[in-house]
């Protein structure tokens, strides 16, 4: 009976020790399963991308207009004592560009997308630049179609959208003709440039594309270039801009 009782004791243990090895070991399975990282998980259907980047823009027409050279000087204002015998007339515009007016300026920007899917994605942006004599900026609404490239880190990308611009400037001609001495009897004649700010917003549309490479799943660097509609081919511009993006 003693015998029987110790060989029952002996192979309950056994059998305890087998089911709890098992269950260490299904544990263990399940840890590995959960680990594994999931294949082309670069870029995710409804992810969040924040992007923060700085720019260098150019005008689209750099070129400069002669002021005019007829019909700048009309009537002699003396003849009329109730009339201001000095002149100061508008000729035109200096530069063709309204809104960046030089050659070239820095700025920066960021913008935030979210995408339903891996390749489409809507989002909102926003910017400032360095304009002639006055800040410029733009707010505007984006879509952007982006094609990660198999399981690699590299996603090409396209995008367009619209908004509003506003601040700049431009540049005018000025004549001006201004009486010295008794009766108004000398007389000077100069031409002048004047910056003007520009106080009103405009409408603005934006095309482009680029490249986002991601370091980690969640933090890349992207760089794209983007051209600017505003008003007429005179006052387009283009951006070079570059920086980083962090996805969730």
């Amino acid at each position: 009976m003693k015998r029987f009782a110790l060989t029952l004791t002996i192979l309950c243990a056994a059998c305890a020790l087998t089911w709890a090895g098992t269950e260490s070991y299904s544990g263990k399975d399940k840890e590995v399963i959960q680990q594994a990282p999931a294949p082309c998980e670069w870029y995710r259907a409804h992810e969040w991308n924040f992007d923060l980047w700085g720019t260098y823009a150019f005008p689209g027409n750099t070129g400069k207009r002669d002021a005019r050279r007829g019909g700048d000087f009309g009537d002699d204002d003396r003849t009329d004592s109730d009339q201001d015998p000095d002149e100061h007339v508008d000729l035109g515009l200096f530069g063709n560009d309204r809104f960046i007016n030089r050659d070239n300026a820095w700025g920066g920007g960021a913008d935030v997308k979210y995408f339903f899917n891996k390749y489409m994605g809507v989002g909102l942006e926003g910017f400032v630049l360095d304009a002639n004599d006055n800040i410029g900026g733009a707010g505007l609404g984006t879509f952007t179609l982006r094609y990660p490239i198999g399981c690699s880190r590299f996603a090409p990308y396209i995008f367009g959208g619209g908004g509003v611009l506003g601040g700049g400037s431009h540049t005018i001609w000025q004549f001006n003709e201004i009486h010295r001495g008794a009766n108004n009897s000398n007389e000077f004649e100069f031409r002048n440039k004047q910056t003007i700010q520009n106080k009103h917003a405009e409408g603005v549309g934006q095309a482009g594309g680029g490249l986002e490479i991601r370091i980690t799943h969640h933090i890349g660097l992207m760089g794209d270039f983007a051209w600017n509609f505003v008003s007429g081919p005179d006052n387009d511009f283009g951006m070079a801009r570059f920086g980083v993006t962090l996805s969730y």
